[in-house]
């Protein structure tokens, strides 16, 4: 397993370019990153949550003996194809894509109800010398690269269904949401303050691949050791920065008022169709099937 970055884990700019205008989306990249580089981080963030998704359907289809954290050469596959994943192939990913176009980025831990299980990254001295901005996809995104320069507390952001913010403490950011919020408050793990709701802790200490090793190896292999993705259906995307998602047997949709819309997938024939509709072309049947059939969610 490639803990450590190695010279193996790059894209070289015509690489990463090409991704950018043929799978992001995104016209004219290189002309917009010499105009503004803070404009076009933020156009790519918003580009990568629109056509990337977060999901577990690749990894609940993979025999138990078989999962493992990917290596880098099946999270550049992964996102190339538009396939996503979770955040350690979405975040890996993001890192090296920037990294490409000469964006000075490091990787910091990120806490969500357990330790070190979810990897961010930071984006250094791009306003300013010293300035940082977090840049974070995965099932709850950022919507756009966030600047950490706020003395205690950030603006309120509110983009798509959520409305969030960061509050800084020492060496540590903590993300709340509070329009938007919809998962059950667990006693003794979150808190909740005049309708806020925290989701994450961001750890800005500098990490090493290296060190997301074992939380890492835990979310892949252990089920519920850390995360709920080795027992929970998770697929979600955000198309033109609406959500549409399906949580274990819910569909859930973003209107246009950004409420979320859910409605229950009856059975398998039903959850293949929903899936193909919101992620065409992702998955396979089968991939799909074994999935469903591991969860049980139909037995």
């Amino acid at each position: 397993q490639e803990f450590q970055l190695q010279p193996s884990m790059q894209l070289d700019k015509t690489e990463a370019l090409k991704f950018i205008t043929d799978v992001l989306g995104v016209s004219s990249p290189l002309r917009k990153l010499e105009q503004n580089r803070l404009l076009f981080l933020n156009e790519l963030v918003k580009a990568f949550n629109d056509r990337i998704p977060f999901q577990n359907v690749t990894l609940l289809s993979q025999p138990p003996s078989d999962r493992h954290v990917p290596t880098w050469e099946e999270i550049k596959t992964a996102v190339m194809e538009s396939r996503g994943g979770l955040c350690y192939t979405l975040g890996v990913f993001i890192n090296i894509l920037l990294e490409a176009l000469n964006y000075d980025t490091y990787f910091a831990a990120g806490t969500i109800f357990y330790p070190n299980n979810h990897i961010m990254t930071i984006v250094k001295d791009l306003s300013f010398a010293g300035s940082k901005h977090l840049v974070d996809v995965n099932g709850y995104p950022s919507f756009e690269a966030i600047p950490l320069d706020f003395e205690h507390e950030s603006p309120i952001y509110y983009h798509a269904f959520l409305e969030y913010k960061f509050i800084k403490e020492g060496s540590k950011i903590f993300r709340f949401h509070r329009k938007g919020e919809f998962r059950d408050l667990v006693p003794g793990r979150e808190y909740d303050v005049d309708g806020w709701r925290r989701l994450c802790e961001v750890d800005l200490t500098p990490r090493d691949l290296s060190f997301f090793k074992q939380a890492m190896t835990d979310v892949y292999t252990i089920p519920g050791k850390n995360t709920p993705f080795l027992v929970s259906f998770r697929a979600t995307i955000y198309k033109d920065l609406k959500l549409a998602a399906i949580k274990d047997n819910t569909l859930l949709l973003e209107n246009d008022k950004h409420e979320i819309e859910t409605s229950e997938i009856s059975n398998q024939e039903e959850m293949i169709k929903t899936i193909n509709k919101y992620f065409p072309n992702l998955f396979t049947i089968e991939e799909i099937t074994k999935a469903i059939d591991y969860l049980k969610l139909y037995k």
